[in-house]
């Protein structure tokens, strides 16, 4: 396939790697890991943005009530600020996909209407909406 060596800086060591080195997952914040990348360099891209769900609330768990706030990376700052977001990471990520590339994206219907404006807004083909339904998910 000839994909180019992707030289990475110190920050992004990579968290793992393929033994043929043909597959490597990088674990750091997006926009600054993806900056690092060489345009026209990553073939698949999976992606599980932020929810924008902690907002300090509680569920019950085992019949405990435990904190379902997964910390300031998931804290919604609003609609419009949720979306610039997603253009931002979204337009960091068209920059270094291939152009036969494909790209993944999990989320929930709180966020996943976001991506797919901000793709369709940044012309990406959207081919697909696959559903994941999880008849007991955790909280």
């Amino acid at each position: 396939m000839g994909s180019p060596t992707i030289q990475l800086s110190a920050p992004a060591t990579p968290y793992w790697r393929s033994p043929d080195s043909s597959v490597t997952l990088l674990q750091g914040d997006c926009l600054e890991r993806l900056a690092e990348l060489p345009a026209d360099s990553v073939d698949v891209i999976f992606a599980d943005p932020p929810y924008f769900l902690s907002n300090g609330g509680t569920t019950c768990k085992s019949g405990r009530r435990v904190s379902v706030d997964k910390g300031a990376w998931d804290r919604s700052l609003g609609v419009d600020d949720n979306h610039a977001f997603n253009r931002a990471w979204l337009s960091a990520c068209q920059r270094v996909l291939t152009p036969n590339g494909t790209m993944w994206v999990s989320g929930t219907s709180h966020v996943i209407h976001s991506v797919g404006f901000g793709m369709q807004q940044l012309g990406f083909k959207l081919l697909n909406e696959i559903t994941w339904e999880k008849p007991n998910p955790p909280p």
